[in-house]
C-alpha cells in the first residue's frame, strides 16, 4: 500500500519545518514534500502527472507567498483538473490571513476542502489526516 503524502505550499521556513515535525510525530508513514512557493508546487504537479506519479492527496496551502501565490495556484490548479482522471486531492488552505474577503474567495473555490487559520496545532492536523485517510494514516 502507498504511503500517506502530503505537499506543504508556504513560504515561511518555520511553519514548514514546525508543520513537518507534528506531522512526523503523528505518524512517521507520510511522505511530505514542501514548496516556498505555488509555481514550484505546480511544477512538481504537472511532473507527476506526466509520470504518472500519484498526487499528493492533501495539500496544505498558504495565500500569501512570492511569485504564485495560494490564488494563483487555485488557477493553476483548475487547470490541471482536467488531467488528473478523478484524483483525491484535497487542499487546505492554512494561512494567517482571518480576513473575511479571504474566507469569502476560498469559498468560491470548490477545491478547496478545508480554510484554517494558523497556528495550526497537532490536534488539527490529526483532525485533517483523520478526514481524508479515515485513520489509515496512523503508523
Amino acid at each position: 500500500m502507498r504511503k500517506p503524502s502530503l505537499l506543504l505550499v508556504d513560504d515561511d521556513e518555520v511553519y514548514l519545518f514546525v508543520t513537518k515535525k507534528i506531522l512526523n510525530n503523528l505518524s512517521n508513514d507520510l511522505v511530505i514534500n514542501t514548496f516556498t512557493d505555488g509555481e514550484q508546487a505546480i511544477e512538481y504537479m504537472d511532473l507527476c502527472l506526466r509520470e504518472d506519479v500519484k498526487l499528493p492527496e492533501i495539500i496544505l496551502l498558504d495565500i500569501n507567498m512570492p511569485f504564485l501565490d495560494g490564488w494563483g495556484f487555485l488557477a493553476e490548479f483548475k487547470k490541471m483538473k482536467p488531467r488528473l482522471d478523478a484524483e483525491d486531492v484535497n487542499i487546505f488552505m492554512v494561512t494567517s490571513s482571518n480576513d473575511p474577503s479571504d474566507l469569502k474567495k476560498a469559498q468560491d473555490f470548490e477545491e478547496i476542502t478545508g480554510y484554517i487559520v494558523k497556528p495550526v496545532f497537532e490536534d488539527k492536523m490529526e483532525e485533517i489526516l483523520t478526514e481524508v485517510y479515515n485513520g489509515r494514516w496512523k503508523s
